[in-house]
């Protein structure tokens, strides 16, 4: 049944965050056909208004649900209960079962990118998979090292199960190296998306970071900015140190003098909580501006960190863009019904999806014909919108 509108308060006696609980909740209404197959469900905001929470924690709650199938979105259209196909349906009764683990941390990008390319490896593998399975297992947690917990277990289980293939979105730095080596010494196909953990000798399926982020920042550079900073998580993950090395790549090339004071890291093992991310960007702020000379411009390195900033210079009455041009990195605002206004460099989701899909199936039906492991890095476009202007 749904909550009523004290939910909040009973939900907070529960050692879960608020968006598992109601996802929990909307599993349990599909579970017990208050929803069936094919049901549209209410809109963000009539959930929202029915659970008394803001529509940021009801698409975390609908996210999980997606990327394992449960909903399906059909844009424009709204959001749905899947269709179930049942246990043989359309596959010879001589085919065997074979599950795939996706191995993931959506909470650094909570919006619905992370639906988009999960939905479309979903669609993919069960286009060219025959009798396929696939668990999704998300590893977020409050904490760096309870992510890292939470993709060795993942890890592990992938190893003592014997699953057919993994794909995975690697979050856990040096730390799970040994436990990925593992796996794929046990000749189970791994594909890499979006993160790559090796320079070489694993299959992966993304963009190309650096060259991305050279163009983001070389666009800012030809608007006659000078002052342009630069806003990163200090994550150690391979797509953020890449989109930093394409930042210092066009300064570099401009002629324009890099200092340690034009980088502006937000502290990682604070960013697991939304109040937290937003004190960290309006510290942020603070030291950018108090510069003798702050910046013109600013590169944040991904959509969700530049969403928070915009909000926070708009509270704090700074003007974007005729004070500081922003420019992030996603385009997320195109899944979302607000006019986007974000100038960023969009990713192509939903043909990662399907290529890391692919790749994936290949291996699984040829896991014992050797072959050279595979780079592919799709194509990104510059999305010029309202954040950002010529330097006056």
């Amino acid at each position: 049944m749904p909550m009523n509108n004290d939910a909040p308060t009973d939900l907070a006696k529960r050692h879960l965050p608020l968006y598992r609980v109601i996802e929990q909740n909307l599993r349990e209404r599909i579970e017990s056909g208050h929803w069936p197959p094919g049901a549209m469900l209410p809109s963000r905001k009539a959930l929202a208004d029915e659970y008394n929470v803001d529509l940021r924690t009801i698409q975390r709650a609908i996210s999980d649900l997606l990327a394992d199938g449960a909903l399906v979105a059909h844009g424009g259209r709204g959001t749905f209960v899947a269709h179930m196909r049942a246990v043989g349906e359309g596959v010879a009764p001589s085919a065997a079962v074979q599950t795939v683990v996706i191995i993931g941390d959506p909470s650094f990008n909570p919006g619905p990118s992370w639906t988009v390319v999960v939905n479309s490896i979903h669609e993919g593998l069960r286009g060219q998979i025959e009798n396929c399975r696939i668990l999704t297992v998300n590893t977020s947690d409050k904490s760096p090292e309870g992510v890292i917990r939470h993709e060795k277990d993942a890890l592990n289980l992938a190893e003592t199960e014997r699953v057919a293939g993994v794909m995975m979105f690697h979050a856990g730095g040096e730390e799970t190296l040994p436990d990925i080596r593992r796996i794929m010494a046990a000749n189970i196909p791994v594909v890499f998306v979006d993160r790559i953990p090796f320079a070489h000798g694993c299959d992966f399926v993304g963009i190309d970071n650096r060259m991305a982020a050279r163009e983001a920042t070389e666009y800012l550079i030809s608007l006659g900015h000078r002052k342009i900073a630069l806003l990163a998580p200090d994550e150690d993950v391979s797509s953020i140190q890449e989109r930093m090395d394409g930042y210092f790549d066009a300064c570099m090339n401009a002629g324009l003098t890099t200092s340690e004071d034009m980088v502006f890291s937000l502290a990682f093992e604070k960013l697991f909580a939304g109040q937290t991310i937003k004190s960290e960007i309006n510290r942020v702020i603070g030291e950018m501006m108090s510069r003798p000379e702050p910046p013109t411009a600013v590169f944040a390195v991904n959509d969700f960190i530049a969403q928070y900033l915009l909000i926070a210079l708009e509270e704090q009455g700074i003007a974007v863009p005729k004070t500081l041009s922003v420019i992030g990195f996603d385009d997320m605002e195109r899944f979302t019904p607000q006019p986007p206004k974000l100038t960023t460099i969009r990713q192509p989701f939903e043909s990662i999806g399907e290529r890391a899909a692919a790749m994936l199936a290949w291996r699984m039906s040829h896991r014992e014909e050797p072959s050279a492991c595979q780079h592919i890095l799709l194509p990104t476009r510059l999305v010029v919108r309202g954040s950002t202007q010529p330097l006056v």
